[in-house]
């Protein structure tokens, strides 16, 4: 089946916003074996959406159009939808509710322009939005096929995993077998270079793709909905040899990002856990109190930027930062140790580093101690990987994730 994208908002064509949305779903359309005729940029007006909205139909069975569905009067892609197939714009009492459950939970005003996002395309069905406001849409009309996600990236890519793929699996002609790998810790030339030497059946198709932090692998064939159960064999006899030669670094096998991994190995383990971090200055914690219910596991955080710090609230010894200086195994294994007391936590995490771009106490950029506690383990990791100081940052809570998961799961 044939697929177009199209991308709403005069920033897009302006210059001031990269268009990421459509770069995602058309890397995705392609890897689920779907043919992109088109992506069409369109600003905001709302005629334009309609004659890129029949261009598009005129190229495609399957349209994604992303943005425009805020609460704002230039958020006109469903008025848009609605108008290019001659429905009535409905109101929807569900997605109101729904709306000012949102605004209550947050203790946020709720002004009147977000009820503009409860209108829908008469026979448009909702599919829900985990991480704001405005639901996404889709509605099937003259054997074609809509859909409407929000034009923010983070919003957008989360609907699209949860709900899309699994959608665009289904209306396959044939059926369409696929598995994600994610990696933390191997490069994608690399993973390459030892997937190569592995026994893996020809019908299947390998893809890698260098994601922030990670790299991912993806498993896909098509073929006959009769050769079904044999597919699902080869794939099978794929996840043994996956985990069999890349357990140390196979984050998961079923496309979860990590926070989603740590965030239910934690929560099934019912222990707690806090940070102590220098050179990453709080991210680490920040990325472990993402996801809601992060209260019933996580203690708190100490942020030891300064060494006086490490010395009088986390109690490091002043001899072991004066021998061995704050960027190393030892100061970071008594930063964790010393946070699990003070908090009483079932786990302490603990990250010292030189960030860069400057080398830090004669140690080069990019050179990262970390440690976990866990029980009577103390896990370090040293790290010597300069990719610049924000990735360093990134890389090194990436790391410091993967470390409590694996703990939890060989516990």
């Amino acid at each position: 089946m044939d697929t177009a994208i199209i991308a709403t908002g005069s920033e897009l064509l302006s210059g001031h916003v990269i268009d990421s949305n459509s770069k995602f779903i058309a890397e995705n359309l392609r890897e689920l074996g779907y043919r992109v005729r088109g992506i069409y940029l369109s600003d905001d007006r709302k005629d334009d959406i309609i004659r890129m909205i029949n261009t598009a139909s005129e190229n495609a069975d399957i349209i994604i159009i992303t943005g425009g569905l805020g609460p704002t009067e230039d958020d006109l892609s469903r008025n848009a939808l609605a108008e290019a197939l001659n429905k009535k714009l409905i109101y929807s009492k569900k997605i109101e509710k729904k709306l000012k459950d949102f605004f209550a939970e947050r203790s946020y005003e709720m002004t009147e322009n977000n009820l503009r996002q409860a209108y829908v395309p008469e026979g448009a069905e909702t599919i829900n939005n985990d991480n704001g406001t405005a639901p996404a849409l889709k509605i099937s009309e003259n054997g074609k096929l809509y859909y409407l996600l929000p034009g923010v990236p983070r919003e957008m890519k989360a609907i699209f995993n949860k709900y899309i793929i699994s959608d665009l699996l289904d209306l396959s002609d044939k059926k369409i077998f696929y598995r994600e790998y994610n990696f933390i810790g191997i490069g994608e030339s690399s993973l390459e270079n030892r997937v190569k030497e592995l026994d893996f059946d020809d019908r299947l198709a390998i893809s890698y793709q260098a994601a922030k932090g990670q790299v991912k692998m993806r498993l896909k064939s098509t073929t006959e909905r009769a050769e079904e159960n044999q597919i699902e064999n080869i794939l099978l006899e794929a996840d043994k040899i996956m985990v069999e030669n890349f357990n140390e670094f196979l984050i998961s096998s079923d496309s979860r990002e990590i926070l989603d991994v740590f965030f239910d190995e934690i929560t099934k383990s019912g222990l707690s856990i806090s940070t102590a971090e220098s050179f990453t200055g709080g991210l680490i914690a920040e990325r472990l109190t993402q996801k809601e219910g992060s209260s019933k596991y996580f203690r708190g955080s100490i942020i030891a930027y300064n060494n006086q710090i490490k010395t009088e609230v986390l109690n490091v010894d002043q001899e072991t930062i004066k021998k061995h200086g704050a960027v190393s195994r030892e100061c970071v294994e008594a930063m964790a140790v010393n946070t699990a007391d003070i908090f009483k936590s079932d786990i302490a995490a603990a990250a010292s580093g030189a960030a860069g771009p400057g080398s830090l106490e004669g140690k080069k950029a990019g050179t990262m101690h970390l440690a976990v506690k866990f029980k009577d383990i103390i896990k370090h990791i040293e790290l010597h990987k300069n990719y610049g100081r924000d990735l360093n940052r990134f890389y090194a809570s990436q790391i410091i994730l993967f470390e409590i998961i694996k703990l939890l799961k060989n516990n």
